[in-house]
Order: structure tokens, then sequence, then C-alpha cells
């Protein structure tokens, strides 16, 4: 366990060995506009371009508390870190750093969500097994706490909690992991899961974003752009994944409605969509004039459940043709109530 104390975060610089995060989001799915597609009022909370795409952080993942704070995953020439963006603010401060520079080969911080009131859970990959796996981050005082067991998850990615459990996916697996009390082990596995391989030699990019509603798990495949979903509760706490629905692009973060609705956000069309109950999908963003290589979403908490936080990654200057260009920057946008 380490305690870093809040600083204000006033250099942001991708750390060149964090830079093949990027390749989590890249597809060979085509790029398919959506005809008539409505453009709602987006608001953008936060910016935090640097004027120069090569120095810009690596903004992943997203989490909201019931205040209004949001924290976002970045990493930086100055680690892995996990920012605060407390209402009104024009600038993040530094929670805390859970990989230092010199952290070694890896994807970097990546996923986050609440584990209780004042607790996240985050989720890294690196080479170093001390640093791999989840942690727990105490939002009040930044202490950081790595989970033992995780450091065997492959490559975690996206975390999602239901009933007291946290869930991980492992996208070079094709898996899903469960962590329950002491107990870290797999949960789920299936060729559903699986990627393509067709991004990074040998490492297939499959399971990607993960939430629970109503004791199902709800799962975006990125290579094969799938939502699949799969039973958690009953006797068995588990069931063989079937596909929700198939999608014209590459699902990456995802979080479910509170109408029990999919929703997730396009990665190589810089679009939200909302998968409906018949497996339809509907365009609620399709715009780079605000959305910029969108990795992560989530819902307000407490009154502000019906606003959809995005976090954009921006990195299709890295991959010209594949990803939809869009010059917004890394930055954190909202949709109200849709």
């Amino acid at each position: 366990m380490f305690h870093v104390r809040l600083q204000h975060a006033s250099s942001f610089r991708r750390a060149s060995p964090l830079a093949v995060v990027a390749i989590l989001i890249g597809t060979m799915v085509a790029v398919v506009p959506a005809a008539g597609a409505k453009e709602p009022q987006v608001e953008e909370l936060i910016n935090f371009s640097t004027g120069d795409p090569a120095t810009d952080p690596g903004t992943e993942g997203v989490a909201v508390d019931a205040d209004g704070t949001v924290y976002v995953t970045a990493n930086t020439a100055e680690g892995g870190q996990i920012w605060v963006v407390e209402p009104g603010a024009e600038d993040p401060e530094v929670l805390v750093t859970l990989i230092p520079p010199t952290g070694g080969a890896g994807f970097g911080v990546l996923g986050l969500h609440f584990d209780g009131p004042d607790l996240l859970a985050a989720a890294h990959t690196l080479a170093d097994p001390d640093l791999n796996g989840v942690w727990r981050v105490d939002t009040g005082t930044g202490q950081a706490e790595h989970i033992p067991g995780t450091e065997a998850i492959t490559l975690p990615n996206d975390i999602t909690t239901w009933a007291g459990r946290i869930y991980i996916t492992d996208s070079a697996a094709g898996a899903v992991w469960v962590i329950d009390g002491d107990d870290v082990s797999p949960f789920l596995q299936d060729p559903l899961l699986t990627g393509l391989g067709l991004l990074v030699p040998g490492v297939p990019i499959g399971a990607n974003g993960i939430d629970a509603h109503g004791g199902r798990l709800f799962i975006a495949n990125l290579e094969k752009g799938l939502v699949v979903v799969a039973q958690i509760n009953g006797r068995s706490h588990r069931s063989q994944p079937t596909v929700y629905a198939t999608v014209d692009g590459a699902p990456d973060g995802l979080e479910v409605d509170n109408k029990g609705r999919p929703n997730v956000v396009l990665i190589d069309q810089n679009a939200l969509v909302r998968v409906e109950r018949d497996g339809t999908s509907t365009f609620l963003i399709d715009s780079a004039d605000v959305l910029d290589s969108p990795a992560s979403l989530a819902f307000g908490r407490g009154r502000d459940k019906t606003t959809t936080y995005i976090v954009n990654f921006s990195i299709s200057e890295a991959f010209p043709g594949v990803l939809e260009p869009s010059t917004v920057g890394p930055s954190v946008v909202t949709l109200g109530s849709h």
C-alpha cells in the first residue's frame, strides 16, 4: 500500500512505454455512418489537451461519484494516474499515481469503477506482476492497495461490481475474472469473448467494456463488434454467454442505463450507441465535433443518473484510415437526459 497526496496536474505527457495503450482501441471493423442520426446537446466538461498530440495524456477510464466529481485514468510521463475533476473545476488534480514513470512496458491504467461509496477499483496492465491487476483506491486519502491474485489476469481492462463481487474483463484471454472476498479466479471464458488477433500480433483484443445490471453481465467485444450477455444470479451464479447484439463498429466502453439498455461507445466512429431490447442500435451521438476516439463512459449517480459522462481517448492521429479523425482532444464530455 502507498499514499500520494492530492496535487495539481500541471504537466500532461504520455509516457512512451504506455503509448502502446492506443493499440487497445484499433479496429478492422468498417466505419458505417449512421443515417439520420440525431445530434443531441453535448457539453464539454473539461479538456486535457496540451496543444501537441505527442504530449497529450492517454485518458481511458471514467467514474462519477454522487456529488458529480469525475475520476479519470490518465497515462502520462509522470506515470499511470487517477485524476479528479471537481464540479466546476477548470483543471484536474492527481489523486494517486498507481504506476511510476519507470513502471515498464504495458497498456497502463485502464478501467475504473466504484467499489463502495469512497473506494475505486482500477485495472491496469503491466509486465511487472507487482503492478499488474486490480487496485483499490480510497478517494478521500489517495491510499491504494493491490488486490492479491489479480496479477494473474493477462490483460485486465474494464471493471464492474455486483452483489459484493468485482468482475474484470481480460481482453487478451477472452475472459472475465471475479474477485469474491479473498478469492480471485476466472469466471467466464468463451469464444464470444475472444478477439481476432488482427491488431497486435499474438495478442487478440476481445472482451473490453463490462457492466452488471439485473443479475446479468453485459460485455463488449471490441474486435468482433459484439455485445455479449451472461447470467450471474441463481444457484450456479453464472451461465454461458450469448450474443445480445451485433453493432456496426468497435465497441469499447459499455454501461447499462436505468432501463436495462447497454450503452456503448464506438471508438472507431466517434459515436455513442444505445442498444435497444430488440438488439437494434440507436445512435445518441455520431459526431467528430464532440467525440474523439471515445474509450469509456459512466452514468451519473445520485440525482444525476440520466447524465452520461464520456472520456475521449483522442488517438485517431495514430490510426489514419482506421479511426475517424477528430481534433477534440483528450477530454470528458457529458450528454444530458435521453
